[in-house]
């Protein structure tokens, strides 16, 4: 189950036809506005980054590159629903289906946000793999290319996908269509207010939060304490704990800890009655989980100069071929190939070191 449920007075989606507001539980509009600031940067950014890699195909040789590429895209796809689902953005604006079969696939797929929190803990996963990559760069730099082969990388964003599925999925299953003049949505917890679904609950948060979250800085803890200590580490050792690409993913995997940890958190406290949910430091904390989708795109150009310079050099790009085209196409000789269509070439920067 995902974690920004309501509290049970509000366990209901309204249908169009409802004399109340359609609006969803914990819905403002000064909320829709931050949540549609945060999905257009999330989206943006992470496009950027995106293009990045469409147009320097070369980058995707590194394993740790695809993992970056896998994490956009989940950024993408998570910006996107965000946009879409009713309690974010659109609120009332939203079309709200009325037949029985678009309204199932409604309440299940969207409304119950499973889809979107899934991608959130595929984010984790892939940031454990983007951990563990520089953990075998690090420390066991004899092993990396046989823990890191193409076919593995592959294995490794399957694996996160399907982690994600199983930890977040519950949400598909225990949200119902229900035939009401004022909702069409009813969320049923699956053995609800027992023993038995606290430890479901408890289970979910440990597979999408405790492990991951606890393992990534046990990997980070063991790998400086590992360079630092032993006397058997080798110089091309210590070179990659300091280089830009290790520093890069353990900001990232911080970042992410520090905005998903507080959301499950409180979902732990939610399910041991400890605490209720649709209350002003659960919408924060909801916030707060997506809040790491759009900052990821500003810390690798932050921290890395690659980055900063694919970056500058595809919105350079953008900008002339949206605002200067027709200035440039007046004032400057064109290079006309044999079809006349003009072409520009763009030398990108060097490559910096990987691993």
């Amino acid at each position: 189950m995902n974690s920004s449920w309501p509290n049970n007075s509000s366990k209901e989606a309204s249908s169009p036809s409802s004399t109340v507001s359609q609006t969803a539980p914990g819905s403002t509009p000064a909320s829709q506005v931050i949540y549609s600031l945060v999905s257009i940067v999330a989206l943006l950014g992470n496009s950027l980054v995106i293009l990045v890699f469409i147009f320097d195909k070369k980058q995707l040789k590194k394993s740790y590159s695809k993992l970056i590429l896998s994490l956009a895209i989940a950024d993408v796809l998570t910006a996107v629903n965000l946009i879409t689902n009713p309690p974010f953005v659109l609120g009332d604006s939203f079309p709200y289906p009325t037949g029985p079969v678009l309204g199932e696939l409604f309440c299940r797929l969207i409304w119950s946000r499973a889809i979107l929190f899934q991608l959130v803990v595929f984010s984790v996963y892939i940031c454990l793999a983007l951990t563990a990559e520089r953990w075998f760069a690090v420390v066991k730099p004899h092993k990396y290319s046989d823990a890191f082969s193409r076919k593995k990388i592959m294995y490794y964003i399957f694996s996160s996908w399907v982690c994600a599925f199983l930890s977040a999925g519950s949400g598909m299953i225990e949200t119902v269509y229900t035939a009401s003049r004022n909702k069409i949505c009813k969320f049923q917890f699956i053995a609800g207010g027992s023993v038995l679904r606290v430890v479901i609950g408890a289970f979910q948060v440990v597979v999408k939060m405790v492990f991951p979250c606890i393992t990534m800085m046990g990997l980070y803890v063991h790998m400086i304490y590992t360079v630092k200590t032993s006397a058997a580490a080798s110089a091309a050792s210590k070179v990659k704990l300091r280089s830009r690409m290790t520093r890069m993913v353990g900001v990232v995997c911080c970042t992410l800890i520090i905005c998903y940890a507080p959301n499950q958190i409180l979902w732990v406290f939610a399910l041991a009655g400890k605490v209720e949910l649709d209350s002003k430091v659960h919408h924060t904390t909801a916030l707060l989980t997506f809040v790491a989708s759009c900052v990821n795109p500003v810390i690798y150009g932050l921290s890395n100069r690659n980055y900063r310079e694919r970056y500058k050099e595809i919105l350079v790009t953008a900008y002339h071929g949206v605002c200067g085209g027709r200035a440039s196409r007046a004032n400057r000789p064109s290079v006309a190939g044999a079809n006349g269509i003009q072409l520009r070439v763009h030398p990108g920067p060097q490559e910096e070191e990987g691993l």
